[in-house]
Formats: C-alpha cells, structure tokens, sequence
C-alpha cells in the first residue's frame, strides 16, 4: 500500500511531458450559420505518470489549426518539465503571453489542467473547487429562427424533452449572419409567441446578442418585461458601457452583459462599479478557462451579483462550465445552445464528440459528472473516423 507521504512526493515531483493538439472535422447538418463539416480539436496534456488532461478546441476566435500551432510554438516550451498542478503559476505565465496567443488558448489549457488535477485526486473538478451542489437548473438556448411561430414550435419541442426553460436569440440575431434585419417587430412577435405557448410560469430570458439601437433596446426591454422575461441579454454592443449605464434606469428587468468584454476578470470591475450591468456573464473558454471563471464568480459574490455562465461553444468545455456551475452559489441557471436540423429538436451539439451524453434529469437540471476530472469520456472512434490528425 503506498503511504500518504510517497503519494504526495510523486504529486510534487510529477512532470507534463508531452503538449498536443489534434483536429477532426465532423460532418454536421445544424443548417444556418454553421458549415456542414465542424472543425473539433483536442487539447492533451500528458504527464511521466501517465495521467492526461485534455479539452475540446474549436470556436470562437482562431481555428483548432491555429490554436494548436499557437500552442506548439508558445505553450508548449512553457508546459513542458513543470509540474501540471502548478495551475496558478501556469495561468499567469499565459496571461503575461496574451499578445502571442489568441484569447481562447489560456482558456484550452487551464480546463486541461483542471482535468488533470481532478484525475490524479481521484475527485469530480467540482469537488476539488468545494460544490454547493450536484445538479443545475438547465435553459435551452435557441438558434436563430425567420418567424415567431419557430420559437414556440421549438422552446415546446424541448419542453416535452424535459427542460421548459427557454432563451431566444430573436430575428434580429440574423445580422450575426449577415442577414438584413429592419426594426425589432418580429423580435417583440417571437417573445410574445413562446410565452404564449409556454404560459405564465415557464421561466424565459431573450439574449439580443449586440444587435439593438439605444432605442430599440428600450422598446424590446419594456416589452419582455410586461411578458414577466428573466433577464435581458447583451441588447446593446459589447463596448458600450457608457448605453448600458443610460439604459439600466429605464427598465425594471435585470441586464446581463460583459459576455465578450476583452480582458478576463480585470475588465470587469469598471461594469461593477457603474451600475452598467445587474449580472456578469463569463464562460471558461474566452474568460480564462476554470481558473478564470472561479475568479470571476468570486468578483461578482463580493459585489452581492449572479455570475451567469455563457454557453462554452463545445461539449467538453461545456462539462467544464457545469463543474464551475456546480461549485458556485451565484449562478442560477447552466445554458444549453442547440443548433439543430430544422425541425429536429436533438442535443447532438451539446454532446458532440462525448462517448456519453449529458444527464438531464427529470426536473430540466444538468447533473454534474462525478468520476475524476472532468469526469467523461471523449468519444476517440468519431473523431478518428473524421480524420483526426495532429498539428506541429
């Protein structure tokens, strides 16, 4: 039996020998917006002892290529010989490097890490950052749709699978596309049709995901909140605290923002201060991985706010944001994104490159893995079968 002191000498002394990142293109069928083949990489991050951490790379921001060659060129010099539960030392070491790597990476490696320190405790992450709980309301985060009559059809389709609570990414999201939207009609329509389809007590939320005039924004925000809406997400453009601060006064409804504020947990605490936000709106990918988000979460505890946790653009770092979720008190809800074949209301994009989807239990909750690390398997078959290749 290996005594408590060698176990701790062989943590101490353990080494990251080996920094990779691999890519696979899926084939998908999501429709707008997203190619029929995904590009999906693998971060792994390998220890002498044999234990390896790894996460899923693919957007926003830099391609999988990209962010695997970023990683060979930068990271890895800094990875390798240093001990892999360094997680502090190693999460400022990239954030001094910000200039060479894009603003995904110290995210990428940071949830790798996590994952390792979880396997070699033999614990879930969200054991090892102190859980509250072990399950987490869940919201299904609509794609964009043409027509009101879409959104109710869909926010029911997923009702009758189990989660009733809703968000729209309204008409007006089309721009994100490059579609030409005029006027925020059709916006008002849909979030007045699936609160009629849905009823008075289905808990809903509208994210306008940048796309509104100061005076659209306060037109839509009056509207949802007289349709009794949860909150009202990022209406105006990412950088416009100076709109935020004027907007907030007019309206009853909580705003969340700072989604994609540049800067990780330092660009943060002038929204605080300014009244120019009721919630922070981080997720690990862009906002510095686990050790980011717990940072954030924290900031926004001490000011009395809800950290709200973004959607993490793949499955694994999806599980991720569901360990955090688990392990923070000021977080209410975990979002579920779900582009989908028109028509067909699956979760294929929440489980996408899992060897096992994720548990929703019968109240619309997630349930938080609870085998070591992250805590599930990556589904190595498919990804071989898209060709799978490493990038030096």
């Amino acid at each position: 039996m290996t005594s408590q002191k060698g176990v701790r000498s062989k943590l101490e002394t353990m080494k990251i020998s080996a920094v990779g990142v691999k890519v696979a293109a899926l084939p998908n069928s999501y429709g707008r917006g997203i190619p029929p083949r995904l590009k999906l990489g693998v971060l792994s991050i390998e220890t002498d002892e044999g234990t390896s951490g790894e996460t899923f790379v693919s957007g926003p921001g830099a391609s999988p290529e990209v962010v695997g060659q970023q990683i060979a060129s930068v990271v890895r010099p800094i990875l390798l010989g240093g001990n892999p539960l360094d997680i502090g030392r190693i999460w400022h070491a990239l954030e001094a490097r910000s200039r060479a790597l894009d603003n995904t990476v110290q995210g990428y490696v940071d949830v790798a890490l996590w994952d390792i320190a979880g396997k070699v405790a033999g614990l879930p992450i969200h054991r090892l950052l102190g859980n509250v709980r072990t399950t987490v309301p869940a919201y299904v985060s609509s794609w964009h749709h043409s027509t009101p009559e879409e959104y109710a059809e869909e926010a029911l389709a997923y009702r009758e699978q189990g989660i009733g609570a809703y968000k729209l990414h309204p008409p007006s999201c089309g721009r994100v596309f490059g579609e030409e939207v005029r006027g925020v009609t059709l916006d008002i329509a849909a979030c007045s049709a699936v609160r009629h389809a849905l009823g008075p007590e289905a808990p809903l939320f509208l994210d306008a995901a940048f796309s509104y005039s100061y005076q659209q924004a306060i037109r839509v925000g009056k509207t949802i909140e007289e349709l009794d809406y949860l909150w009202y997400e990022d209406p105006l453009p990412a950088h416009d605290l100076h709109g935020y601060t004027r907007l907030k006064p007019h309206l009853h409804i909580p705003i969340l923002a700072t989604e994609v504020t540049v800067g990780g947990p330092h660009a943060l605490p002038v929204w605080i201060i300014s009244g120019a936000t009721d919630y922070l709106r981080d997720d690990v990918v862009i906002k510095g991985g686990i050790t980011g988000l717990i940072k954030i979460a924290h900031l926004a505890e001490a000011f009395g706010m809800n950290c709200e946790i973004h959607d993490a653009y793949n499955a694994l770092n999806n599980v991720a944001s569901l360990h955090v979720a688990a392990a923070i008190k000021n977080c209410e809800w975990f979002e579920i994104l779900t582009p989908h074949p028109e028509g067909q209301y699956n979760f294929d994009h929440l489980n996408m490159g899992l060897a096992e989807p994720f548990v929703i239990d019968g109240e619309g909750r997630g349930v938080v893995p609870d085998r070591p690390g992250l805590g599930v398997e990556i589904d190595w078959d498919r990804l071989r079968a898209a060709g799978l290749q490493e990038i030096s």
